[in-house]
Order: structure tokens, then C-alpha cells, then sequence
């Protein structure tokens, strides 16, 4: 392997021509690589959604989410179940075991909910798998119009069939329009006059409104199909239908009920800059190009404009301008780091052909991971761009110890052949042992659990391929080009007027500036590697400063990331209406409008009782203040608007990986009354934390409501069962769809509902006429009594047990110090028997991601030791190159404090690749004082000969990696690099710091070592004999 260079130059041609394959294939494969926002996380999770209407929380939790609890439960792979009931609502929160696959754990869900029997009237349940890049969607439309009920036809007939017919869309969600609807309102007078009932008349209108196939006959030669058509085609049809009589005879539906064409109530209102619109919402297919599918979406957008002047739309957002700027950053980066590397190459050698080569070998080694990439099916997004931007400083490092080792030849008047081929052998060991040690540690990283090991895997195998490829580059077309543009003579002759150049100013006492520093440096490693403690003692002391100026470093999950848009979450009171809630987002925006000069659009979709208000601000370097200012400024404007819950929020990725609060205890349990005793007691006692805000309960608020029960023996005797009575309220109050009508290609809803009188009042509803089964009616308080009561908003169960939280906020952001202080209040409250209190939200989430982490960190350090031990066939050698560690890990999060920044599952990612990057320094430093060794030269001559020669290339490597950081540790682009921001300084701050700790420190590290090993080896000499001599002979010869 180590004449591998010798062969590439041998067959030059072959070298060349693979080079030149690999560069058009990494082309090619760069416009065929998939483009999306984040790497597919399929999150091992679902939702389970079930509609009830008109069914209360207490209800729902019987009737729908129990079930559904206990049905979730019997599938295999289930980790814990989460249900909130609540008004027609049941919402069930799965979390599965890591690995489970969610198509076969959907379909065996789906078997178990085809054996429930859910009440009447429940929708059957939908199973969402939870895929996190695709939470986001990749385009939102807002269409522009007068009439929002045409909009919504717009919407629904032209729009969402076009998008949806587009490569890669999977669906398209419409909110904020009105529908058309037939309302067939029953008087309940005229009706009861004919013993004719809301549900009845639903009956009667489905059976007349069909198209029945018959079968087929023979008409002569010819075989013709028969068809029943009993459709309904327009509103007058509808009106005119017969309804026969119990008693007999018949009656027209428009004698008993008022038939007419209505526009529906709004489920949801979207607003756009304070103007009604229709939004449209495109979810992609589970891996489809994010780009393509969100580009598409706006190139169809603008033909379906241009063929209809009624498309009025303005794009909120697509995810190809989030991708996009993403790309940008990742080869702004690229290309900067491009240009530095030839930059410090030309500085540190003054050759032409050098930087050339350097600036060959990386577009080759970047093109080569596209390649494999492409290979591994890898997509390009936030992490692996942001991995390529990290290790581009990196790659250029083996070229560079190459390139510097085959100049250091020619200088001292080898042949090129020699140069090139004997340059590259001296280091390849060295080479190979670097490379291995920095992908190792990215291997555990990669293959660690949870949110971590998903978010980071792209992230590690493209950094991997980027570092293996430079290490083929280095010893293959870097030793080839240098043989090409080496002109060794030359080379050679410089090195000779150097050196007389260096005599003379020796001579007359004048020393370059180099030099003098390089004399500095000797002097000073000459001191420590005859003081050897003096070094050791330097080195703890350094790591005890470290430490104690880190303490004072807050831990977050995530570092916060401007992604130019701020979220404000409304909460209405339940019961309220769209227009009470649309009422406040309005006037959230007007503050907006007025207050937020960063502003470039705002739009809004509002629910009954909620809204989310979203400000969607210009780019980053347009304004002066951040999204996390423009947040907190649109905080204080809302505080003084009554009457609902504000949230306000910068958006960010951050949330992907969780978004729970400072504050979070779970409160679980049986008994609805002791939970909400339990839960107010503890808040109070953390609300008088210092450091604690808005310290608040998930105690759903008590609101009243109508409970009917029922009085059987009465319903009896006029023959009504539970279910009868049921129906009949249900269908006066809420109404039930009992067929679907087309008129002008558009389907309709026909919809049987009470006039609304028994809805009014108490009374009314007490007097509701309700069918008997022997003809004639009966008021509703007969068979049942009608009472008012409080009852729970919303239910929360976890695990099968109810569940109330008591969350908050810290002023500090500190989670580690507040749930300390929880956890003390914990220990000292006694709770009763069957309730449990645990500590869960950003904490829990943080713990979890750092356990992982640190969990990679120690088998990284397993695996690079291992690498070690290897190479070197030595088991003291690892131990002297990995004792930087100490001092680099915690001279790497030394700069957090410094620059104000929190320790973040980022800063501990950099930690793992530290592990790997900072001990090639010390490899380079040890081989090759090894090698002098070899030679025949002391320790001492060995260390001060080899040290001076190697700073060039540690310093080299080190400038290349840190000056290609340095754009994403000053956050000066947007999207990826932003986020590693943290990742940047921690890695620059370990590098710089390891770097002066390993050109000082390591050769006493090295000398300490080989004095301990020469004292165990005396030690194990003087022990008395205990084999034969023969035998003893022979041993020695075994050890070596």
C-alpha cells in the first residue's frame, strides 16, 4: 500500500482517467441527488384521530378513547400511548420502539380497530404516521378573491385536482373557505302533526336519491345494462320528494321543511395581510424532491393563472427557498474554503504548483462524495450540506502533509521520483491512522439512538466519504500532480539560497521572524522535555481553568436559529366562535402591521376556538433586529389583549427535536378531583421559585354542559330505547348529512337539521318533540332529565391513566438549575397511593439526546484508541497521543461562555469529532519522532529535530480547518450553517487550543510515558526467574 504512489505515477494515464471519470459521474450524480429540508426522520410514531360530534370530553373518554387505548395497546412495538377527549374529539399519541416499521404497525392497528364497536355516529379512526420532514409543508398558496364560497369551488374543482395531478405531491389540504350545502330545516310542528321524525326524513332522502345497476337484458341481437337512476339533480327535486306516512298516504318534503341552497358556516377563516383568502397546503410524497415538488407547485400555479383570470394567489411559503438557501450557505462555504486552503498553502510553500494541485484535489474529493452519495441514497439537505461545509477545511489536510513532506524532499535534493514517492511513504502510516481516527469517531455518532442518531446520520456518512476520499486523493493524485508540476531542481536551489541566505544573517546576527520564533519554540519545548513535570503540571492546571470557567454554561437541547418567521398561537375559550377568534387574530395583526417594520407578509388560519397568526419576516441581513427580538417585542404588544391565551414563538427546525417546556411535571393517576388538588398544590410551590414564569396547570377549565339521562321506564311506554332519544337531540341540535347531491358538477351535501327552537334555551330543549315509536310525539322531558353541570374541558390520559402537568418557563432559559430545584420539592411531597409525579418536557428531551451522545463519545474514544493501537502495534502509543484529549475537550467548550452561548447537543457533536481531528497533530508529532528514533537518535535529539519540522504541516492543516469554520462560526449565513454556528466555535476553539497543547505538550506526554514504561520494563527484569532457563531464553524473544 505504501507505493501506491509510486504506481499512480507509473501509470499515470489510468490515474488521470479515473480522476477525470469520477469528477463527470460526481456532475452528473449532483443533479440527479434528491433535495430536501431535513434528513427522512420517520419518527417511530402516529396519531389516531376519531370524530364524535356533539359527544363531551367524559363521553369521548368512554365511548371512543378507551377503546381505542385498549386496541393500541394489544399491537406489539407499542411504547406508551397519550389520548386527549375532548369536545367530539379523541386524539390518540402513539410512540412506538425504535426500528418498528409503521406500514405494518398501521396495518395490524387497523385490524384491531375493525374489531371495536364504536358508538354511532363516531367516524372511523385515521392512523397518521408521523414522518418529521414531512411535518412542514412544501408550499402554502393563499388564494385572493371577493367570495369565499367561489374560492372554495375554485379551490376544490380547478386548483387541488391540478396540483395534486403535479410529480410528487401527495395531497393538498383547503382551509379557510365557506361550502355550499342543501339545508333541509324541519318545522317540528308540521312535522309531529304527521308522526314524522329529523332522522325519519334522512332515511326517506337517502333511499330516494340512488343509482341502482339491474343487471342486463336482451333486446333482440344485443345485450343492453340496465340502470335504475333515482338521482336528484337539483334543489326542487330535493323539495319535492314524498314521504310516505306511518298512517298512510304521503306528504312533500316542502311541506315539512323549509329546502333551500346555503353557504355553510366556516370551519376555518384564512386571512393573508388582512384580506380573506383560501389556503392550500401541499404535502409531498414520502421521498420526492422537496425542490422540484415546491418549484412545481409554483410554475402550475402561475399556467393555471394565465388560463384563468379568476386565479388571484400569493405564495406564503415554499420549502425550496429554505433548501435553497441552504445549498447556497453549504457552497459559499465550499468555495471559501476552496480558495483559504490555496491561500495557506501559497503562504506557508511560495509554489505555484503546490497550490494548484491543492486546488485540483478538492473539487475532486467533494465530486467523489456526491458519487457516493448517490451510491448510499443519500438526499441533500440541511445536515449533509452542513457536514460537507464542516469538513471542507478538513480534506485539504492530507494533501497538505503530503504536499508539504514531497517539497521538504525535493529541497534537500532527492529526484521528483523520489520526492514524490518517498515523500508520501514517510507519512502514509501517519496518514491512514488520522483518517481512521476521525471517521471512527463519526461512526458511533451516526449509529447512536433517537432524535440524535436520525438528524445526524446524513450528517456523519457525508463528512465520512469526505474524508476517506481525501485520504485516496492525498496518496494517489496529489503525489501524481506533484510529478507533473514539480520542478525539483528549482526547488532544490531555493532551498540552497535559503539556507546560505540564513548562514549570512546568522552569521552577521540578524534571524528572519521565523526564525526567532522557530528558536522560541525549541527553547521552550527543550524546557519542557527536560521538566517534565513542570509540563504535566501546566497541563492539569490548564484543564482545571477550563472546567471552572464552563460551570457557569446553561445546557439547552438545540441552539436557537433565525429562520425569519415568528408564530402566534391564539386560545380561545371553548364555545367561542370564528368570528370572536378572528376578531383577536385581526388585532394581532393590525399591532403587527404597526409595530414590525421587519415585516414582509402575514397571514392567519382561525378555528373556533383557536388561531396561528404567522409573520413571515424579510432576510436576515435586511434588518437589525432578530426573530427572537421581533418575538419578544410582539409578546409585550399582546399581553393586554383579554379575553383568550397568547403564545408567541420564533419558528425554528429547533422544534423538530422538542419543543417542551422549562418547566414540566406529569401528574398521573385515577381520580380527576385528587390530580387537579395534586397538580394546583405543586404548582404553587414552583411558582415561588425565583426563576420560574408562568407557572401554569393542564387542569382543563371546568365548562357547563347539558347532560341528558335517561329516565328508561318512561321512554318504555312510549316505546323509545336510549338510542332512539339520542338520535332524535342529535339530529335536532347538530343536523346529520343523509345524501349527496351533484348540481353543476359540484357535490352538495344535503343536510336535515330542527329549526333551531329547541336549541335556544334550557326550555326549548326540554320541550323538544320527540317521535314515539307509537305515533304522535313526546316532550324530550318526559323520557329523560335535562340538567346543566361542570365538567371537564379536555381529558389527558398517558399509558391508560389520567394525566395533568404543571408547566412554565424560566427567566434564565437554565433548565438544569430549575429542575434541580423540582426535584427537591419532589422528594419532600408526599403523594397518595396509585398517583405517580415525574419530571418530563425539554429537560427530559435533553437528557435523553445527551445520554446518546455521550454515550457515542465513549465508544469513539474506544474505537479511535483501537485504530491506534493498530497502527503503531503499540499499546502505550495510543495512550500518548489521545492524553490531549483532556485539554482540548474542555479548551472546546471554554469559548462557549466566552462568546455567550449554551453547551448544546451540537457543542457535544463537535466534542465527538474533536476526539477524532485534534489527535492527528499528535500523530503526525509521534510518528515521526518514532521514526527519528528508529534511526538511531536519542529521545531528547529526537523530539527537538522532529518537532520543528512537523510545525508546518500541523499549522497548515489547523489554518485550512479553521478558516473554513470560520464563516459558519460567525453565523454569517443563513439555514444549516447558522444552526452549527455552536458546532463552529467549539470546533475552532478545540483546534486552536489542541494544536499549541500538542506542538508543547505531547512530546512530554511522550516522554513520561517511555520513562514509565523503561521503569515497569526494570521492574519486571529484576523479578526472580521462575521457568527453566531454556524457556527463559526465549521469552524475551516472544515479547519483542
Amino acid at each position: 500500500m505504501s507505493n501506491i504512489a509510486k504506481f499512480c505515477i507509473k501509470h499515470r494515464v489510468t490515474t488521470l482517467m479515473a480522476v477525470i471519470m469520477i469528477s463527470i459521474f460526481g456532475v452528473v450524480f449532483t443533479t440527479r441527488l434528491q433535495l430536501a429540508l431535513l434528513p427522512d426522520m420517520e419518527a417511530p410514531a402516529a396519531i389516531v384521530m376519531c370524530y364524535f360530534n356533539g359527544a363531551t370530553p367524559s363521553d369521548m373518554e368512554e365511548l371512543v378513547t378507551r377503546p381505542l387505548e385498549s386496541a393500541v395497546m394489544s399491537v406489539s412495538g407499542v411504547d406508551g400511548v397519550r389520548s386527549t377527549s375532548s369536545d367530539g374529539v379523541s386524539q390518540v399519541q402513539i410512540t412506538y420502539v425504535e426500528g418498528t416499521n409503521l406500514d405494518i404497525a398501521a396495518t395490524k392497528l387497523r385490524e384491531q380497530f375493525d374489531r371495536l364497536s364504536l358508538p354511532d355516529g363516531a367516524m372511523d379512526p385515521i392512523i397518521i404516521n408521523i414522518n418529521i420532514g414531512d411535518l412542514m409543508p412544501s408550499a402554502m398558496i393563499a388564494l385572493r378573491g371577493e367570495d369565499l364560497a367561489d374560492l372554495q369551488a375554485l379551490a376544490e374543482d380547478t386548483v387541488t385536482p391540478a396540483l395534486e395531478r403535479i410529480k410528487g405531491v401527495a395531497q393538498v389540504t383547503v382551509s379557510g373557505g365557506v361550502k355550499q350545502q342543501i339545508s333541509v330545516e324541519v318545522d317540528p310542528t308540521r312535522a309531529s302533526g304527521f308522526g314524522l321524525s329529523n332522522s325519519y326524513i334522512a332515511q326517506i332522502l337517502t333511499a330516494e336519491n340512488l343509482l341502482f345497476p339491474g343487471g342486463d337484458m336482451h333486446n333482440g341481437s344485443q345485450t343492453l345494462t340496465v340502470t335504475t337512476d333515482a338521482k336528484l339533480q337539483t334543489v326542487e327535486d330535493v323539495a319535492n320528494v314524498i314521504i310516505p306516512l306511518q298512517t298512510g298516504g304521503t306528504v312533500r318534503l316542502s311541506e315539512v321543511a323549509s329546502v333551500r341552497l346555503e353557504t355553510g358556516d366556516p370551519e376555518a377563516v384564512a386571512k393573508t395581510d388582512g384580506s380573506a383568502c383560501v389556503v392550500l397546503q401541499v404535502s409531498k410524497q414520502s421521498g420526492a424532491n422537496e425542490v422540484s415538488t415546491a418549484d412545481a407547485v409554483v410554475e402550475e400555479m402561475a399556467k393555471l393563472r394565465a388560463k384563468n383570470g379568476a386565479v388571484e394567489y400569493t405564495v406564503l411559503y415554499t420549502a425550496s427557498d429554505y433548501i435553497n438557501m441552504a445549498v447556497n450557505a453549504a457552497m459559499s462555504n465550499i468555495e471559501m474554503g476552496v480558495v483559504l486552503a490555496a491561500v495557506v498553502v501559497f503562504l506557508f510553500l511560495r509554489r505555484w504548483g503546490a497550490t494548484a494541485a491543492i486546488a485540483v484535489s478538492m473539487p475532486v474529493c467533494i465530486l467523489t462524495v456526491f458519487v457516493l452519495m448517490n451510491v448510499f441514497h443519500l438526499t441533500l439537505n440541511m445536515m449533509s450540506l452542513g457536514g460537507i461545509a464542516m469538513g471542507v477545511g478538513m480534506i485539504v489536510d492530507n494533501s497538505i502533509v503530503v504536499l508539504e513532506n514531497i517539497y521538504r524532499y525535493s529541497a534537500e535534493g532527492h529526484s521528483r521520483m523520489e520526492s514524490c514517492v518517498d515523500g508520501t511513504k514517510e507519512v502514509f502510516t501517519s496518514l491512514t491512522a488520522s483518517t481512521l481516527t476521525t471517521v471512527a469517531v463519526f461512526l458511533p455518532l451516526g449509529l447512536s439512538g433517537g432524535m440524535a442518531g436520525m438528524l445526524f446520520d446524513d450528517f456523519c456518512l457525508t463528512i465520512s466519504f469526505l474524508i476517506l476520499a481525501s485520504l485516496v486523493i492525498a496518496v494517489t493524485l496529489v503525489p501524481l500532480l506533484c510529478y507533473f508540476l514539480l520542478d525539483e531542481k528549482k526547488v532544490h536551489e531555493h532551498a540552497l539560497k535559503k539556507a546560505e541566505k540564513k548562514a549570512k544573517r546568522h552569521a552577521e546576527g540578524k534571524r528572519s521572524l521565523g526564525a526567532r520564533l522557530n528558536e522560541v519554540y525549541t527553547r521552550l519545548l527543550g524546557y519542557f522535555v527536560s521538566h517534565l513535570w513542570v509540563g504535566m503540571l501546566a497541563s492539569a492546571a490548564l484543564v482545571a481553568i477550563f472546567i471552572a470557567a464552563c460551570m457557569s454554561t446553561k445546557m439547552v437541547l438545540m441552539p436557537a436559529m433565525d429562520q425569519g418567521m415568528v408564530q402566534i398561537s391564539v386560545s380561545t375559550p371553548v364555545g367561542s366562535e370564528v368570528k370572536d377568534t378572528t376578531a383577536i387574530a385581526d388585532r394581532i395583526v393590525d399591532l403587527a402591521i404597526e409595530n414590525v417594520p421587519e415585516l414582509e407578509s402575514i397571514y392567519h388560519i382561525t378555528q373556533p376556538e383557536s388561531s396561528s397568526v404567522n409573520l413571515v419576516l424579510s432576510d436576515k441581513e435586511d434588518r437589525e433586529r432578530s426573530c427572537d427580538d421581533v418575538a419578544q417585542a410582539m409578546r409585550e404588544l399582546t399581553r393586554d389583549i383579554a379575553g383568550c391565551e397568547i403564545a408567541v414563538a420564533a419558528s425554528d427546525m429547533t422544534a423538530l427535536m422538542g419543543s417542551g417546556s422549562d418547566i414540566s411535571v406529569d401528574i398521573s393517576g385515577n381520580d380527576y378531583e385528587t390530580l387537579t388538588m395534586i397538580a394546583r398544590d405543586l404548582a404553587g410551590q414552583i411558582s415561588l421559585l425565583p426563576d420560574a414564569v408562568d407557572v401554569t396547570t393542564s387542569i382543563a377549565k371546568e365548562v357547563k354542559q347539558v347532560k341528558i339521562t335517561m329516565n328508561r321506564e318512561a321512554a318504555s311506554q312510549y316505546g323509545l330505547t336510549a338510542a332512539a332519544v339520542g338520535a332524535a337531540v342529535r339530529s335536532e341540535l347538530s343536523g346529520s348529512t343523509a345524501t349527496t347531491v351533484t348540481i353543476n358538477n359540484k357535490e352538495l351535501d344535503v343536510v336535515v337539521k330542527g329549526d333551531g327552537r329547541s336549541a335556544a334555551s334550557l326550555d326549548a330543549l326540554k320541550s323538544m318533540p320527540v317521535a314515539s315509536a307509537f305515533g304522535g310525539t313526546v316532550p324530550l322531558s318526559s323520557v329523560a332529565d335535562v340538567n346543566i353541570e361542570l365538567a371537564p374541558q379536555s381529558i389527558t390520559r398517558v399509558n391508560q391513566s389520567r394525566q395533568i402537568s404543571v408547566i412554565g418557563d424560566t427567566i434564565s432559559g437554565d433548565t438544569t438549575a430549575i429542575t434541580r430545584e423540582i426535584r427537591k420539592i419532589l422528594n419532600n411531597y408526599t403523594l397518595p397511593d396509585g398517583y405517580t409525579a415525574a419530571i418530563s418536557g425539554a429537560y427530559e428531551d435533553m437528557m435523553d439526546s445527551f445520554g446518546d451522545l455521550l454515550l457515542a463519545l465513549v465508544v469513539a474514544l474506544g474505537l479511535v484508541y483501537f485504530v491506534l493501537a493498530s497502527q503503531f502495534e503499540s499499546f502505550l502509543m495510543p495512550v500518548i497521543v489521545m492524553m490531549i484529549l483532556p485539554v482540548a475537550f474542555t479548551g472546546a467548550l471554554f469559548a462557549l461562555p466566552l462568546t455567550g452561548r449554551d453547551l448544546s447537543m451540537i457543542s457535544l457533536v463537535a466534542l465527538i469529532m474533536l476526539a477524532g481531528t485534534v489527535v492527528n497533530a499528535s500523530i503526525i508529532l509521534v510518528d515521526y519522532i518514532r521514526q527519528r528514533r528508529e534511526q538511531g537518535e536519542s529521545r531528547v535529539d529526537a523530539i527537538l529535530h522532529a518537532c520543528p519540522l512537523r510545525i508546518r504541516p500541523v499549522l497548515m492543516t489547523t489554518l485550512t480547518t479553521i478558516l473554513a469554520l470560520v464563516p459558519m462560526a460567525l453565523g454569517l449565513s443563513e439555514g444549516a450553517a447558522e444552526m452549527m454556528s455552536d458546532m463552529s466555535i467549539t470546533m475552532i476553539s478545540g483546534m486552536v487550543i489542541s494544536t499549541v497543547i500538542t506542538l508543547l505538550f505531547t512530546p512530554v506526554y511522550y516522554s513520561v510515558i517511555d520513562d514509565l514504561s523503561h521503569i515497569f520494563s526494570r521492574k519486571k527484569k529484576k523479578q526472580p526467574p521462575t521457568q527453566p532457563p531454556a524457556e527463559e531464553e526465549s521469552a524475551p524473544a516472544a515479547v519483542e
